[in-house]
């Protein structure tokens, strides 16, 4: 694939997060940290069963959302919070 269309598109694809009011919940950006804080809580959740610790959720959900805010904020430039 030419590498201009991936960069076109990805800009594209930031381009409508930022301009779907990023920081409201129900916005194109805030259902990709979504599914983003919840791929990481479920990653944060197995790591604990596998060592044998029980998951606190809370905790869990706070770490998954930090996580995903980062990500949207360097990948897409956008600011989301849970």
């Amino acid at each position: 694939m030419n590498d201009n269309k991936v960069q076109e598109a990805f800009e594209v694809i930031k381009q409508a997060m930022k301009d779907d009011n990023p920081s409201e919940a129900g916005s194109y950006a805030h259902s990709w940290h979504c599914c983003i804080a919840m791929m990481c809580n479920d990653a944060i959740c197995e790591a604990e069963r596998n060592i044998k610790r029980q998951c606190d959720g809370i905790d869990a959900y706070k770490v998954a959302n930090d996580a995903a805010s980062r990500f949207m904020k360097v990948c897409f430039d956008v600011k989301t919070e849970a």
